[in-house]
């Protein structure tokens, strides 16, 4: 069987007419492929992510294995003794939920009243959410090491030994359905080839934002997508070539309170900057970065406007502090809806918190300065303005400053675009509802 490749898109259909219960007989090529290659490969179809290859995907990895190591004799002390003790507690009979993280605690919390929730747990977070709610887990962190050890061997041995160890401890919680935060990185992958294996549907929910004309990394191999709109299920379907009927709207899958907000008193004004890891993908976009955040808190400054920057969880904060010696941080370990509070207006190339806080009725700019493509928010409906450059949106400000409150700057948002008006939680608990009748 040859596989169907232009431009090197990823084929799902290739890999089904393989057959995820033959495994065992895929060739090496195909191995790597689906479970790591596919990941590289789309990156190099992203010409401003030049810095993101093997070399640097090796080294995200080796960082979360050392982070696990630091606290490894504890976590493992922990995993075994909470596992002894939830064994011990009685089982009611429902269908189990397996879900990857406790980042959509939210859906997590309302599906626990209907099904027997478990977690992937990545790190303490997750544990203590487990532990906090009598939730059953189970752990993958020491499998990164696997991956590690295929790219710099080449030994297709260690990615087998994944997919065999993935499924050892899938059988341990038995699942009847498993929920992802992705489906593109190796651990995910895995996942998805031994759900597909043992007839566990996968579901995956959108976790960020996705600009169409870019490579799309997720959404391609697990049997359902749960995205946030309309918008994202279109390119599901024409980039992804999946199924309609395997593509559902699922909404926003966060709690979004809603706040509008006089500007008349000025002297209070916040202005926040939201930092994305850009510089990660291309070190050549540290310039810009940089250049951005020191020329727009002189702008706020000159307004009378407070100016912070919040970073994005994947950036070197102690490095960046450094780097801007003047800038004012948040907290470190800031929830972002307290960020949301404080501040009035939001600015960001593309992040998903800019999205947020248009949805929370904040005054949000996008500032699309890098040399990157990204989506136009204000076409979108997803934001207030757009803008080229940072003098521009320096005028918009001067103009929010003199405005004698924030009615002429509020905009209606897209639904098409992220759907607002559901409740997530229920709404996962209507897809599940519909999968099980299939």
């Amino acid at each position: 069987m040859e596989k169907a490749e232009e431009n090197n898109i990823f084929d799902l259909q290739y890999y089904e007419k393989l057959g995820f219960n033959n495994f065992d007989l895929w060739s090496d090529k195909d191995v790597a492929d689906f479970l790591i290659l596919d990941y590289l490969n789309t990156y190099k179809k992203i010409k401003w992510a030049k810095d993101i290859n093997e070399s640097s995907f090796i080294e995200g990895q080796k960082r979360h294995i050392e982070n696990y190591n630091r606290y490894r004799i504890l976590l493992d002390f922990l995993d075994k003794n909470f596992l002894k003790l939830y064994s011990r507690l009685k089982k009611d009979g429902k269908k189990k939920i397996l879900f990857e993280e406790s980042k959509y605690f939210h859906i997590i919390s309302e599906a626990k009243k209907h099904y027997q929730t478990r977690l992937i747990a990545q790190g303490k977070k997750d544990r203590l959410f487990a532990i906090l709610n009598l939730t059953g887990y189970i752990q993958t962190n020491d499998l990164e090491q696997l991956v590690i050890f295929y790219l710099e061997n080449k030994d297709i041995k260690y990615l087998r030994r994944l997919v065999f160890k993935i499924e050892e401890r899938l059988m341990i919680v038995k699942p009847d359905y498993i929920v992802l935060t992705y489906d593109v990185f190796p651990i995910e992958r895995a996942i998805v080839m031994i759900g597909r294996k043992l007839g566990i549907p996968v579901l995956v929910i959108q976790h960020a934002i996705h600009n169409m004309p870019n490579p799309v990394l997720d959404f391609k191999t697990a049997e359902y997508v749960l995205v946030w709109g309309n918008y994202f299920k279109e390119i599901c379907l024409t980039k992804n070539m999946r199924k309609p009927e395997n593509v559902y709207v699922l909404g926003y899958p966060h709690t979004i309170e809603k706040k509008g907000g006089s500007l008349a008193n000025k002297s209070a004004l916040v202005v926040c900057y939201l930092g994305q890891d850009l510089q990660r993908h291309n070190k050549e976009l540290l310039k810009v970065k940089l250049g951005t955040i020191n020329y727009l808190s002189e702008i706020c400054k000159k307004l009378n406007i407070k100016f912070i920057y919040r970073h994005h969880y994947a950036e070197d904060r102690g490095f960046l502090m450094k780097k801007l010696p003047n800038i004012r941080f948040t907290p470190e370990k800031e929830k972002l809806e307290n960020t949301l509070d404080k501040a009035d207006i939001f600015i960001s190339f593309s992040s998903t918190s800019l999205v947020e806080a248009a949805i929370r009725s904040k005054i949000s700019l996008q500032l699309m300065n890098y040399p990157a493509y990204v989506d136009n928010f204000e076409k979108l409906g997803a934001c207030n303005k757009s803008f080229k450059t940072v003098e521009e949106v320096a005028q918009y400000l001067e103009k929010i400053a003199k405005a004698p409150d924030a009615e002429e700057f509020k905009v209606g948002f897209n639904n098409d675009y992220i759907e607002t008006r559901y409740d997530a939680s229920r709404r996962f608990l209507e897809v599940i509802g519909k999968i099980s009748k299939k």
